[in-house]
């Protein structure tokens, strides 16, 4: 048996390969985008000739309409690819007002082929039926010298001119007897009928693989429920810098997409698997959310901005378009890439959270809610059934730290809900199809001090099984369809405790592993939440690091420290009994006792009389008190106020406020018997940074930290002192590298205390994914 056809273009020191789809300089691959080989595939099989730009844009572009921008950015691309100019050009010639001309050199080199006899003789019955349904052949046209041949062209330069039929547009099987383009070259490699046979074994195939895809919908290889997954999991690591959080992976498997964050720009760039050439798609910018890649490989869709929006690119290269705003990162495209499924959430007046489960059309028209839901019912994560007739999204909300996640169906037609598994979970990051749609697999984890990993559910089974553990943990996840590749986005924390005196905050000393918030007593150590034990644990040290003891041993998940006036009591929040909670113990660690039960409870601060202690209801952010020695709580605010602060001379609580539609924040100022607030301070920076606003000794002013935002990257995290009279804030820290997680100035003011680092996201392949 002779080996398959192989197809190359030469042309200068360039060889274009046709079935790798990859552009060569002296034998080294170039990174070059799908849509720009595509555009120069067709310039080369039409050496010679002026191809008008809107015949090119209809060949690119068949039945959508693009701006033509997008065909001047391929071309320019190409021509940063070939080291072209376009003024003195050797390959890609504009013609004004007209299109482009390939005017170099180009000879064509291919191998014969030799097909099984069993498709041969099956093919040759589809072409038999082919030819008594189908339309007669068209004359062939000019090739690359503008003379005529007597040939049709090999499958790709088909594709390549945009003649090729699948069964999916045409099932009669009259694929074959579309017009195609002739290509004279020094070698003929075959006749018409045996291209033609060549053109229906590939509709033959390219049938039986859909036909497979939809018989083994719930099946997994004629085994219902099993989609044999290979385990373990071959995963490689394609990334190491620590700068990609969001990755999709295309279709056929060949290529991934995914963000880069680079000096606080986030990018989106390309890579071919195959050659491990990488380019980059669309420029650094502000905050980049989710990707993913139409069925049909056409567009690129990503969501980023804040508010977020959906954007699309026309097949992976061109000018972003806008097509949804207030979109969240998690969406999904529908099989046949009408429609898109996405959830949009609002915060109302009074502080509560609607989520609305909301489908549109690809072009962001005619959008329509299937199902909308109010706090603490979220939705998130949703997925299309494989045959569009239904969303399987994650539902519920465990920001309260229990496990009150789960999968559900909505169906299409008129948005009726159905519960799929009686399994919960704290968080469902992210939900895919696995190839050949017998089952899921998503990103999720139990509990909260659990890592995110990867689960299997089979289908229509629906039993669920953990699939990797460990560290470290999974993000985003994607699966081609018509492959067994898969690839997911992994983190890991690095974060540290450091200390400096309060007049020098930038010379700060790392003194040890810490994460998220930490809290001054008022003898000045330092209490701090740890994973050295392997758990998320409360620590207590002096601010140079000596006599470190740990507080809570093994015991869900404790942070969220603060200590009485006193110096006798800590209260922190744990999750030790389902749901987060208030919880007291002596400095020591010892007589541990929960003070809050029904609402989770989230933020305490304690009033200095040492009386009381403040804190949020974890599902709509009111602000609540209760005695240090628990009891009845009494709410405070009907509103949302968020992350208390109780005055020196506990007679006001600083608080932060936050418009969800218009992306604002002010610090409010209310009475400490709670109520409607005193006033409102404009919020200066781009985002709430940590949990925490700290009054000055004085009470004169506030603290809290903020992410500044530009228009096009995200800035330094700076710590801001805001006078209540009015005048413009000041800064007191700031931070270029990393993400500050927390601060705080100690009680006498002299000494000031970080938890910072950051988080490393890398991506990784998993390759042969079901066997």
């Amino acid at each position: 048996m002779s080996p398959p056809s192989k197809h190359f273009y030469q042309f200068g020191e360039f060889t274009l390969d046709v079935d790798q789809r990859v552009l060569l300089r002296e034998g080294n691959p170039l990174p070059v985008t799908p849509k720009a080989f595509e555009t120069l595939l067709i310039l080369v099989v039409n050496s010679g000739r002026i191809l008008e730009k809107d015949e090119l844009m209809r060949r690119l572009w068949p039945d959508t309409f693009v701006e033509e921008a997008n065909l001047a950015f391929n071309i320019q691309r190409l021509r940063k690819s070939l080291c072209d100019d376009a003024r003195n050009p050797h390959y890609i010639e504009t013609v004004s007002r007209r299109g482009y001309r390939f005017i170099a050199h180009v000879e064509e080199v291919s191998s014969d082929v030799a097909l099984p006899v069993s498709l041969l003789r099956e093919a040759g019955r589809e072409a038999e039926a082919s030819g008594r349904d189908g339309e007669p052949s068209a004359p062939v046209a000019a090739g690359i010298n503008g003379t005529a041949g007597d040939r049709r062209p090999s499958l790709a330069e088909s594709a390549a001119a945009g003649t090729l039929t699948t069964p999916a547009q045409n099932p009669a099987g009259s694929g074959a007897a579309e017009t195609v383009t002739w290509i004279s070259s020094k070698r003929v490699i075959g006749v018409a009928a045996a291209i033609t046979l060549i053109i229906v074994i590939a509709g033959l195939v390219a049938r039986k693989t859909l036909n497979g895809s939809a018989r083994g919908f719930g099946k997994g290889n004629g085994v219902a429920g099993n989609p044999f997954l290979a385990l373990p999991l071959q995963i490689e690591k394609l990334t190491a810098a620590g700068q990609s959080r969001h990755v999709a992976i295309s279709q056929d498997g060949l290529y991934i997409a995914y963000a880069r964050l680079i000096e606080r720009k986030q990018s989106i760039w390309l890579r071919q698997l195959a050659t491990n050439t990488n380019v980059e798609i669309v420029p650094g910018s502000g905050r980049l959310g989710g990707l993913a890649f139409a069925n049909s490989g056409q567009y690129l869709y990503f969501d980023r901005g804040d508010p977020p929006a959906l954007y699309r690119i026309p097949l992976l290269g061109g000018v972003p378009v806008k097509v949804i705003d207030r979109a969240e990162p998690n969406f999904s495209v529908s099989p046949d890439d009408s429609q898109v499924v996405f959830v949009r959430k609002i915060i109302t007046g009074d502080g509560q959270r609607v989520y609305s489960l909301i489908i549109a059309r690809a072009d962001g028209s005619d959008e329509r809610p299937l199902l909308v839901r109010t706090n603490p019912d979220a939705l998130d994560c949703p997925v299309w059934s494989p045959d569009g007739q239904a969303i399987f999204c994650s539902y519920g909300n465990s920001e309260g730290g229990g496990r009150n996640m789960s999968l559900i169906e909505v169906r299409v037609a008129d948005g009726a809900r159905k519960d799929l598994v009686p399994d919960r979970f704290f968080r469902i990051a992210k939900i895919a199809w696995l190839p050949h749609k017998t089952g899921l697999i998503m990103v999720a984890r139990r509990k909260l001090e659990d890592n995110n990993q990867l689960w299997q559910i089979s289908y229509p089974n629906l039993e669920i099984k953990q699939i990797t553990e460990g560290l470290p943990a999974f993000l985003d996840l994607s699966v081609a369809a018509e492959s067994d590749k898969a690839v997911a986005s992994q983190a890991t924390r690095i974060s540290d405790l450091w200390v400096a005196s309060s007049r020098q905050p930038d010379k700060l000393r790392k003194i040890t592993q810490a994460i998220d918030e930490l809290c001054w007593t008022p003898d000045g150590q330092l209490i701090y939440t740890s994973t050295a034990s392997g758990n998320r644990d409360l620590w207590i040290m002096h601010p140079d690091g000596t006599d470190q003891k740990q507080l809570t041993v093994n015991a869900g998940a404790n942070s969220d420290a603060a200590v009485t006036p006193d110096n006798r009591y800590i209260v922190f929040t744990s999750n030790r009994s389902g749901g987060l909670h208030l919880w007291r113990m002596n400095l020591d660690g010892t007589n541990q006792i929960q003070l809050t039960a029904g609402p989770t409870a989230d933020s305490p601060t304690i009033s200095p009389d040492g009386r009381w202690v403040l804190y949020n209801t974890t599902d709509d952010r009111h602000l609540w008190r209760v005695s240090i020695d628990g009891g009845e709580p009494a709410r405070l605010t009907d509103y949302p106020a968020y992350y208390p602060s109780v005055s020196p001379d506990g007679r006001l609580i600083a608080c932060m406020e936050r418009s969800e539609f218009k992306r604002e924040f002010s610090i409010l100022i209310l009475p400490f018997e709670g109520g409607r607030p005193l006033k409102r301070v404009a919020f200066t920076g781009g985002g709430f940074s940590g949990d925490r606003i700290q009054w000055t000794t004085d009470g004169r002013s506030v603290l809290y930290a903020t992410v500044l935002t530009g228009e096009r990257a995200i800035g330094p995290t700076v710590v801001m002192k805001q006078s209540l009279d009015g005048r413009p804030p000041e800064r007191l820290a700031e931070f270029d590298e990393g993400e500050l997680f927390d601060f705080s100035y100690s009680p006498d003011g002299q000494s000031f205390a970080v938890t910072r680092g950051e988080w490393q996201h890398d991506i990784v392949l998993i390759d042969k994914l079901t066997r």
